[in-house]
């Protein structure tokens, strides 16, 4: 069990880390504090209209970790053009879809690393001790939910492809992420924007602007899973093996696409609106959300998993430490039907006398 609770402890965040999810933290509360006064002294008059003020923190994130990956001329130049095109006469809803896209997307995946970092071998040491406790405390029962482990399985065998190397980006990987993200997110998007008290209170662009900034916060959804199908994390069974990411698939898929409500809207909207309209939406969820899944994915994948993965390998013998003759007994065991291969014994008997002597 000591050895247990050190593989807990065990966190590969470094003070980078730490400093950018303590700061996304902190804008964090300080957009939610700025929407809750927004919507208190009528600056706008409904919560929907805070989202872009709640959403922010997430563009501060993404404008640090843009210029923490980059330089910071580079974060520059991209303002001011941002500032350029507003000179220009673009709308400005059309520059917060670019601002929040670039920005947020970076913002999402740089929270989402640093998550990663911090609690992936927590979370491989929790799920391994579920078969030591007799009484499962809340994140142990929150883990068995998220990665749907049965009750009955030994979960003290848990690997994972500890040798893995990722020399390119993972183009199945990427599109995987980007279609189960597009999924949540198109379902995301009928079941609100086809809602008919919504479409009567406000325009169409900023109806448009509202689901957009929702569906950037589908990553957190789905970006998190992505490590343990890349290392392919797994329990090991009698029969077949139980991976951790097809369980987390499965959970996400039960809790983020209610079907049955989806229709309802759907045919309550129909009555309301052109066959036309709908497509419309139908549409721009289309779009919005391969522009927020692409954006986020090929990030993740290109730029940051690579080196997630390194350090996460680096840290295995940490986390699960080999006897010092493991490696030798191994060799031999693969190589003792090949002729004429030496074995070695580890009787004391066949030690020199000066040695037993010892």
């Amino acid at each position: 069990m000591a050895g247990n609770r050190r593989r807990r402890k065990l966190d590969l965040s470094d003070n980078y880390d730490i400093a950018l999810l303590r700061l996304f933290l902190l804008s964090l509360a300080v957009c939610t504090v700025a929407s809750a006064v927004s919507i208190v002294t009528g600056m706008v008059a409904t919560v929907a209209e805070a989202i872009p003020i709640f959403s922010f923190s997430l563009v501060i994130v993404g404008l640090v970790s843009f210029a923490g990956r980059f330089r910071w001329y580079y974060t520059l130049v991209l303002l001011g053009a941002v500032g350029l095109l507003y000179q220009y006469g673009v709308e400005t809803v059309i520059l917060l879809f670019v601002v929040y896209a670039v920005m947020g997307g970076f913002g999402v995946v740089a929270v989402v690393v640093t998550l990663q970092r911090k609690l992936f071998y927590r979370t491989l040491a929790r799920i391994e001790g579920l078969s030591l406790r007799e009484e499962r405390e809340i994140k142990d029962k929150i883990l068995v939910f998220m990665f749907n482990i049965p009750d009955d399985i030994n979960t003290n065998d848990l690997v994972m492809d500890h040798n893995m190397r990722r020399e390119s980006i993972p183009v199945d990987d990427t599109l995987r992420t980007m279609g189960m993200g597009f999924l949540i997110g198109v379902f995301l998007w009928l079941y609100i924007s086809l809602n008919p008290s919504l479409l009567t209170a406000y325009s169409l662009e900023y109806i448009l602007l509202i689901m957009f900034l929702l569906t950037l916060y589908l990553p957190f959804l789905v970006l998190p899973w992505s490590i343990f199908r890349s290392l392919d994390v797994r329990i090991k069974g009698p029969y077949h093996d139980l991976r951790l990411y097809k369980g987390a698939v499965s959970t996400i898929k039960k809790i983020a696409m209610p079907i049955i409500p989806i229709a309802l809207y759907t045919i309550g909207a129909v009555r309301r609106m052109s066959l036309g309209e709908i497509g419309g939406f139908i549409g721009m969820s289309v779009i919005f959300n391969i522009i927020i899944m692409a954006t986020t994915a090929i990030v993740y994948f290109s730029l940051y998993e690579r080196q997630l993965i390194e350090d996460i390998v680096s840290k295995w013998r940490t986390y699960r430490p080999r006897p010092v003759m493991a490696e030798v007994v191994q060799r031999e065991e693969e190589t003792k039907d090949v002729p004429a291969t030496p074995t070695r014994s580890y009787s004391m008997e066949d030690l020199p006398d000066f040695i037993q002597s010892r």
